[in-house]
């Protein structure tokens, strides 16, 4: 008896082995199907053989067929269970085969029919998704689709009256309602859950994750809550074991080490005196200093822009609100900046256009690019052609040239068909394109580059200077300066009015310091004054700038110094030196960095990784680790730490090993580092420290 059940248990295991695999073949551009044997079993006389989403299967020795591009129900006795009347055809389960036609001569309709070719879900929906016994039907109205189910003899389990439904599984819907709110319902359409619920997962070791106010919870199929939606994530485990995570926990703290207010969040970010950005899940909102709610927890993205509006980010759009959550503009944007009362808005697909500070659209046109260009004007771009807007949107210079300047004094450079020219704001030729680059200088002249010289030119054409030589322009005057450190003062009437003494037969010259300019002459280094008297002898292998009387020389192959007198005042003993800055300079060997003083005595022993100078401190780094040396290049704050911030004078927020905490200036440990990050609000003087919870196993009955 035994041994006779296991020999049935296998021959009903390998039954599908054995059965009958077919597959589809082409003939002069007809399909037909073969069996596993090759036998032709449907000649090739169909469009298609299959179902209308691409794929292929026989149920019960029937399958779909397409001619004159509709689709029907065949068997494998070539014999038509339906005709080819169908729009769609598709095969959905057990005995089920959704399917689509034309009911008249403007509306299609989506009915279901059994293998047999019988309608079972009469054709009056718009769409039809089968789940085991059930269908999800839909249909669209004047407000939305509306969805409902039905058993598969269309009998009404629940009314077509509802935003959304998705199933969870077997037995278990998710119903959404014209609020947006989730409910679940069993598969006979008794409610199972209040309408209370954000969204909810899939079921899975007969338990659900829902959402509530952007935290987690946990229901059973039975609707019961076993975990109250108060986490910040729930995972289910393989073992069937429930893992949960708290919000991260949010203080604000003393510099005293004084705890004071505490919320849960996974971000919190300072905004100003009165307000922060607070994020939950993905979401994001302000809150007060009071930590109450001014904007809800919704968006997607915020950020500050100016007089207390927020650019914020919704359903993957962006809009503007103001501080009490009024939407100033709607969320229609893809991309939308910021420009001082003014907002570039682009909208995929069509471009970008000028919005005034309410939102209201000021360009007439879509264009490809808008950037700005000064104060009061933005580059424009149209059909791969330039042009100008004013900040009142109108185009005053037409998309028609192949590239534009921005205007001066209203006049403007612009390339037009290959050639350039000037135009003014009304678009006149001042200057008729021809064939150099030009720029404006002033309202008066213009500037011609040739290749091998440059033309000062007024409104009028007259040539009033050129040069070969780099140019400067300023209000008053320009300035030539010429490959020997020459420079020339030039007013606008092309007289030459001041010109700098040149050191004679140099290589290089470098910019003054302290009335010294370095020199290259001869392939050696030296400084000579501003009358271009050599003050100190071209016999170094390269030099620095002077600072606090001394300046940085180089002597095979090492550092030191010299002061103005052509003294070597500290013998170059260095492979790297900076300039002297309050008596102090930092110098290196060996790949060690210390601080000397002015008379090369050692204030800090050369012994860091590194040294950087700051405001009124050094930073040092020694394996790694960073600490702090004062304005005098006293160690205050050894080394000891991945990070060092200034707050203020006195505080500094410090890590190590991914842990925060606060500091004082000589390194008294002010708040403990216990943190997983600290803020400092400026404002309030106190610190919003963050503790990220852990997963823990959650109990459950």
């Amino acid at each position: 008896m035994k041994s006779g059940m296991i020999l049935m248990v296998g021959w009903l295991v390998c039954i599908p082995l054995f059965a009958t695999q077919y597959k589809t073949f082409e003939e002069n551009g007809k399909v037909g199907m073969k069996d596993d044997k090759e036998h032709v079993i449907l000649p090739p006389s169909f469009e298609a053989l299959g179902w209308s989403d691409g794929s292929f299967s026989v149920i019960g020795e029937v399958t779909g067929y397409r001619l004159q591009g509709l689709w029907g129900i065949i068997n494998l006795k070539k014999e038509f269970i339906t005709k080819a009347e169908f729009e769609n055809l598709i095969y959905s389960g057990g005995e089920n085969v959704v399917a689509r036609k034309k009911i008249n001569a403007v509306f299609y309709k989506t009915g279901s029919l059994n293998l047999r070719g019988e309608t079972k879900i009469p054709f009056e929906y718009d769409g039809i998704q089968v789940q085991g016994l059930r269908s999800i039907v839909f249909n669209l109205t004047k407000s939305g689709f509306r969805y409902g189910i039905v058993d598969n003899t269309n009998r009404s389990i629940l009314p077509v009256i509802y935003n959304y439904i998705r199933p969870l599984g077997s037995l278990r819907y998710a119903i959404e309602n014209d609020e947006g709110k989730i409910a679940l319902f069993s598969e006979e359409g008794k409610p199972v859950t209040d309408f209370i619920i954000d969204s909810v997962s899939m079921f899975y070791k007969g338990y659900a994750i829902v959402y509530r106010d952007h935290l987690q919870g946990l229901i059973d199929r039975d609707g019961s809550t076993k975990l109250e939606p108060m986490f910040r994530s729930i995972k289910i485990a393989e073992d069937g074991k429930v893992l949960t995570q708290l919000p991260n926990e949010w203080s604000f703290v003393s510099e005293k080490n004084e705890a004071g207010q505490k919320i849960f969040a996974d971000e919190l970010k300072y905004v100003d005196a009165k307000s922060y950005y607070i994020k939950r899940g993905n979401l994001w909102g302000v809150i007060s200093d009071e930590l109450k709610s001014i904007v809800p927890v919704r968006y997607e993205s915020i950020y500050e822009i100016d007089g207390g509006k927020h650019l914020v980010g919704l359903y993957s759009k962006i809009g503007v609100i103001d501080a009490q959550n009024k939407i100033l503009i709607p969320f229609l944007f893809d991309s939308l900046i910021d420009c001082r009362n003014f907002f570039r808005a682009f909208k995929r697909g069509q471009g970008w256009q000028l919005l005034d500070a309410e939102g209201k659209i000021l360009t007439h046109h879509f264009y490809h690019l808008m950037k700005p260009l000064d104060e009061q004007n933005f580059l424009v771009e149209s059909k791969n052609f330039y042009g100008l807007i004013n900040r009142q949107g109108k185009e005053f210079v037409h998309c028609v040239f192949d590239s534009i300047s921005a205007p001066v004094n209203n006049l403007i450079a612009v390339k037009f068909k290959g050639k350039y020219g000037i135009v003014n704001s009304k678009e006149d030729w001042l200057v008729a394109p021809q064939d150099f680059p030009l720029s404006v200088i002033n309202e008066k002249n213009y500037l011609q580059k040739q290749p091998d010289n440059q033309f000062v030119k007024t409104f009028t054409g007259e040539v009033k200077y050129f040069t070969p030589y780099p140019l400067k322009f300023n209000n008053e005057n320009f300035i030539e300066t010429l490959p020997n450190g020459v420079e020339k003062t030039i007013t606008y009437d092309g007289l030459i009015i001041d010109r700098t003494q040149s050191p004679q037969n140099t290589e290089e010259v470098f910019r003054e310091s302290e009335g010294f300019i370095g020199i290259k002459k001869d392939g050696r280094f030296g400084f000579v004054d501003t009358t271009g008297r050599l003050r100190i002898a071209n016999r170094y292998d390269s030099i620095g700038e002077f600072h606090e009387s001394l300046a940085a020389i180089k002597l095979i192959g090492r550092w030191g110094f010299v002061n103005a007198s052509d003294h070597v005042a500290i013998n170059p003993n260095y492979d790297i030196a900076s300039s002297f800055q309050s008596g102090k300079a930092i110098v290196s060997r060996n790949k060690k960095f210390g601080i000397i003083g002015k008379e090369g005595n050692v204030i800090l022993p050369i012994r860091y990784d590194n040294i950087e100078r700051q405001s009124d401190s050094f930073l040092l780094t020694l394996a790694g680790l960073k600490g702090r040396a004062d304005h005098d290049g006293n160690v205050t704050i050894e080394p000891r730490f991945d990070s060092l911030v200034p707050v203020n004078s006195n505080l500094f927020i410090v890590c190590r090993d991914s842990k925060y905490g606060v500091i004082s200036d000589h390194g008294m440990n002010m708040i403990p580092m216990i943190y997983d990050q600290l803020i400092f609000d400026p404002s309030k003087n106190i610190f919003l420290a963050e503790k990220k919870s852990e997963w823990k196993v959650a109990p459950l009955d």
